[in-house]
């Protein structure tokens, strides 16, 4: 397979031959590039990508087709495990049943329209969740065009479903003190506990262990998050750039319990002896398997249920943890970097109704001091 590199107006382009259709030569442009030498770069790489679809290529694809191509030759090179199984499951559970049978080529803004409509008003996903599935629809017909199979990208012409303001479920203080006495009495006491008292992610909390912490001079490593990707267990390393790679302080009441816990398991570990799974893990049932994720929401919410406190999610103890630092002052830049968010905005619109609550307070404010001249 040929291929070279043409320039058209001030753009470059890679030129591919593909084949013969219908006694013609059918070529592919590519592109396009600002300079030369980054059509030369990719050349090699797209040359490749199509010899290993040459055929697919020139046939009439479905959209369906068009999102499997994409998925397994781009986004599976360019993101994450977790991520790829995310887009994975999105395609195969929601995009292709709707628009899977499409005709690629006569694909409309008007049905990704429907679809949209179609998740949120009759699947009832959320308006974040729509969100999500036209980012991966774009992106997989954004490289249809790259790949000349359509002139331009449908996706530019819809109006993409709106992210609402989430305004999370929070427990109040009260309710925090009655929870961590019940939750004594279980054995996710001490995830529990470290969501409520430092805002951890629940991944993060499972894939913690030991070494990430230092008791004696009170802080945690943030550095790993847990993930389940079709039934293997994966600890992901966080990079050292990243502002979910963090340090998070710990007060004296959480070191108290950790030592505890620690010494527990060290008795655990003399009494079951080979028995024991000792790999570390600070969330761990009594043999030291870790305690994942979804066995942790499973028994949060039980005992919620079970002592009738309020519903929330076990995310929500992080917001918990947010919303009562923010309550009563401090800083948003400290609790942004507390909770690994990648800026102070994020934490700023999450928060919003705590804002709220506090603009109103300096109205009040104001206004008393008027009246108490």
């Amino acid at each position: 397979m040929r291929g070279h590199i043409a320039k058209k107006g001030k753009k470059y382009y890679i030129v591919v031959d593909i084949g013969v259709v219908d006694g013609k030569r059918k070529q592919k442009w590519l592109g396009g590039f600002e300079t030369k030498a980054e059509a030369e770069e990719a050349l090699p790489r797209i040359l490749n990508i199509i010899y290993q679809n040459k055929n697919k290529l020139l046939e009439q694809k479905t959209f369906g087709e068009l999102l499997d191509l994409w998925l397994n030759t781009v986004a599976k090179n360019r993101v994450s495990l977790s991520t790829f199984q995310s887009y994975s499951s999105s395609i195969a559970l929601h995009i292709k049943p709707f628009l899977g049978e499409y005709e690629l080529g006569k694909l409309t803004p008007m049905d990704l329209q429907k679809y949209y409509q179609h998740v949120m008003t009759e699947k009832g996903l959320s308006s974040t969740l729509a969100l999500y599935h036209h980012r991966i629809i774009h992106q997989a017909l954004d490289y249809a065009v790259k790949m000349d199979m359509l002139e331009k990208n449908p996706a530019d012409y819809v109006d993409p479903p709106k992210k609402r303001n989430y305004q999370p479920s929070i427990w109040d203080e009260e309710t925090i003190k009655k929870a961590l006495e019940i939750f004594k009495g279980t054995n996710i006491r001490i995830p529990v506990l470290l969501a409520i008292y430092t805002g951890m992610r629940i991944g993060e909390i499972a894939a913690l262990k030991w070494e990430d912490i230092n008791l004696e001079q009170g802080y945690i490593t943030v550095n790993k998050t847990f993930m389940k990707i079709n039934g293997q267990t994966y600890i992901k390393e966080k990079a050292e750039n990243k502002n979910s790679y963090r340090i998070v302080a710990i007060s004296n009441q959480v070191v108290s319990e950790l030592k505890e816990w620690k010494a527990k398991q060290e008795k655990l570990k003399e009494e079951l002896k080979e028995l024991y799974h000792d790999e570390g893990f600070v969330c761990t049932f009594e043999d030291g398997r870790v305690q994942d994720p979804k066995y942790i929401t499973k028994v949060f919410q039980k005992t919620i249920e079970k002592h009738k406190l309020p519903k929330i999610r076990f995310h929500d103890l992080r917001h918990t943890h947010a919303s009562i630092l923010l309550k009563h002052g401090v800083d948003p830049k400290h609790i942004s970097d507390r909770l690994g968010h990648s800026t102070i905005t994020t934490t700023l619109n999450i928060y919003s109704h705590v804002f709220d609550e506090k603009r109103k307070k300096v109205a009040e404010t104001f206004e008393d001091i008027l009246k108490n001249q």
